[in-house]
């Protein structure tokens, strides 16, 4: 082969890599569910199947994985590329739900399969003890779980009655992470009565940063089953959901602060964009507990 040929070739290879980096998410995806349809024909899926079809399918990817990351820092360049491999693993679940029906529907057997277990071991009697914890000491823990029992008699007309009480004798009900226990429970209940929509925005609300996975896989159940595709996964800002509300305050403190000193213009963005982001996850919790401003 002459000079020019193998210029040509090794041309197209490297045009061939770049256009494959772009697009190995989807066709990893595919493998991924390639693997996983053909072992539930085999057996019940499980968390090490998924593992185990992971390990098998990673190999073909590793270079296009690789190709991503522009790190001279060789130490740096190998400490990326674990967490690129770390963050396909987590996000490849959530992304999964849409895409691959024997996942899907694993994952929603498996949904299922806990909420029969929970069922199984309370009783229509349980609610004498949490009545008389309620009446005792009306607070958030008595609501919180009064609810629980709600939710696992199918009473979901009363869980979500408990939820709402739950929010409102909260003192701290505007820190909105810190009850997350509260709005996971809210969202299943909107689950049951198919409210798929006003689920996915508590699971946001709830959501802790890119390796809170199992959040992000309820997440993205409620929205197949409200009709969702993976082009409804949120974008991400360091690790964390990205509320148009946030950007759109974020752009308004900059256009009012030009002119100021650049340490001016970082302080007030940072106290606006906070209050914003506090202002607006409260506003949405109100509106999900179906309570009035």
């Amino acid at each position: 082969m002459n000079i020019k040929n193998t210029i040509i070739v090794l041309s197209f290879l490297c045009f061939g890599n770049v256009t494959t980096s772009q697009s190995y998410k989807a066709s990893f995806r595919a493998d991924m569910c390639d693997c996983l349809t053909l072992e539930s024909q085999k057996r019940k899926l499980t968390e090490n199947a998924y593992k185990a079809c992971f390990n098998e399918i990673l190999p073909n990817y590793a270079i296009q994985i690789d190709a991503e990351i522009v790190e001279e820092d060789v130490n740096k360049k190998y400490l990326l590329r674990q967490i690129a491999r770390r963050d396909l693993i987590i996000a490849m679940q959530s992304e999964l739900v849409y895409t691959c029906e024997a996942y899907f529907n694993h994952l929603e057997s498996e949904k299922l399969s806990k909420k029969l277990i929970a069922q199984e071991q309370v009783k229509e009697s349980d609610l004498e003890k949490q009545n008389q914890l309620v009446a005792m000491s009306p607070n958030t823990y008595a609501y919180f779980s009064r609810a629980q029992l709600h939710y696992k008699l199918e009473n979901y007309k009363d869980a979500e009655a408990d939820l709402k009480r739950c929010y409102e004798v909260n003192p701290n009900k505007d820190n909105v992470k810190s009850r997350r226990h509260e709005l996971l429970l809210m969202a299943l209940v909107h689950e049951e009565n198919k409210n798929y929509g006003q689920a996915v925005e508590l699971y946001d609300l709830a959501y802790f940063g890119i390796q809170d996975s199992q959040v992000a896989i309820l997440r993205a159940i409620a929205d197949k089953n409200n009709g969702g595709t993976i082009a409804n996964i949120p974008k991400l800002v360091d690790g964390q959901i990205r509320t148009a509300t946030v950007g759109k305050e974020k752009r308004r403190a900059q256009q009012t602060s030009r002119g100021r000193t650049a340490n001016t213009v970082n302080q007030t963005t940072t106290t606006q964009k906070t209050q914003s982001k506090k202002k607006s996850d409260t506003s949405s919790l109100k509106k999900l507990f179906k309570i009035d401003n």
